[in-house]
């Protein structure tokens, strides 16, 4: 996989979770756990982690309750991808980070995630999943579940595919986007 590839393989992930978040407001229990199901298809877990995609409201909901629930919830966006970065880590080979806004219309517009992926048995999958270290200070990424990457070393090559709004974010992308050239070489 290569960095366009992984741009991709990220944008279609993506996809299937926005459609996971409407069908949690729409859609009845077999039809969501189909979008469950595809999800993670994109997802994998390595030794000693797990990867998963949670059914994120009660079971066997009646249509009026779930029309209830959707009428009330934030309505759900397709998360951005700002940025996909290409890193050779050690013990892990090359790696693609991909840093993208919330999956809400009140938390798009800023850095929530940061998947990782990286070719297991020839395919591209999703191997980490880390979120915004509300602590820390700066921005900083903590574990959320999935393998710890550890130290990544410098980007190897990077997409800036859309600069945040966030003051904090955007100074981080730019800081990532000025480490190497955009083609990778």
């Amino acid at each position: 996989m290569n960095i366009d590839e992984a741009v991709t393989f990220f944008q279609e992930f993506l996809t299937a979770v926005y459609e996971q978040d409407v069908a949690n407001l729409t859609e009845p229990d077999d039809q969501l756990e189909q979008r469950v199901v595809r999800t993670e298809s994109f997802m994998y877990s390595s030794p000693g982690t797990s990867m998963t995609s949670p059914f994120m409201r009660p079971r066997r909901l009646p249509a009026e309750e779930l029309a209830e629930i959707a009428g009330k919830a934030s309505t759900p966006v397709r998360r951005p991808v700002y940025l996909v970065v290409e890193y050779d880590v050690p013990g892990w080979g090359t790696c693609f980070a991909a840093d993208v806004g919330g999956g809400e219309e009140d938390n798009y517009i800023a850095y929530e995630r940061q998947y990782w992926a990286m070719e297991v048995d020839g395919e591209p999958k999703i191997v980490a999943q880390y979120g915004i270290d509300f602590y820390a200070e700066g921005l900083a990424w903590e574990n959320l579940m999935g393998a710890v990457i550890g130290r990544t070393g410098d980007p190897v090559a990077v997409r800036d595919l859309e600069e945040p709004r966030i003051p904090r974010d955007r100074d981080d992308y730019r800081r990532i986007v000025a480490s190497t050239r955009q083609d990778g070489s």
